[in-house]
């Protein structure tokens, strides 16, 4: 009989070192919150064709449903009241906060997709040299302003000048 009683404290030994872990470990409590705001309701599988807005360094692409326009290198979207930006049409997109949108954006005109339709058109394959283009444009004249505004100020100059002479003079 007592060989029967030793053979099961070997078993009865494992099984205790199996299962004293298990009773011995703390209950954990785990809180995790996730907010999906998910992606923009965007879908392009071929590149897109934009226009030109008038007056603006914004692009758009009528072919699409949902806004899509091109700024400054970027491809802009808002869905359910977010702003997404990309570098590329396809994504990946990165939600942008409401003070990080470019104001050309911002004040477009509600009814551009209708109002523009008939402006000048860009394959994708031409688009960022022809935004490129017009950047340096749009440069060159800002920089004849700065010029034009530097030759006003010394034609200023000038005049209070004469007329400081003049007033010496009387």
């Amino acid at each position: 009989m007592r060989r029967h009683r030793l053979a099961w404290l070997p078993a009865s030994g494992i099984l205790a070192a199996l299962l004293l872990p298990c009773a011995a470990a703390p209950a954990l409590a785990e809180v995790s919150v996730n907010i999906n705001i998910g992606p923009p309701a965007v879908v392009v599988h071929e590149p897109p064709e934009v226009i030109v807005i008038p007056h603006t360094m914004v692009y758009y692409a009528p072919a699409v449903e949902v806004d899509l326009l091109f700024h400054n290198g970027y491809w802009w979207t808002s869905h359910e009241g977010r702003w997404f930006r990309s570098r590329a049409y396809k994504g990946p997109w990165v939600v942008v906060g409401p003070r990080y949108v470019p104001v050309e954006i911002v004040r477009l005109p509600r009814d551009y997709r209708t109002v523009y339709v008939r402006e000048q058109r860009v394959p994708y394959g031409q688009l960022k040299k022809h935004w490129k283009h017009r950047e340096l444009e749009r440069r060159e004249r800002r920089g004849e302003w700065k010029d034009w505004k530097e030759e006003k100020r010394e034609r200023g100059k000038e005049r209070k000048e004469e007329w400081k002479e003049e007033k010496r003079e009387r």
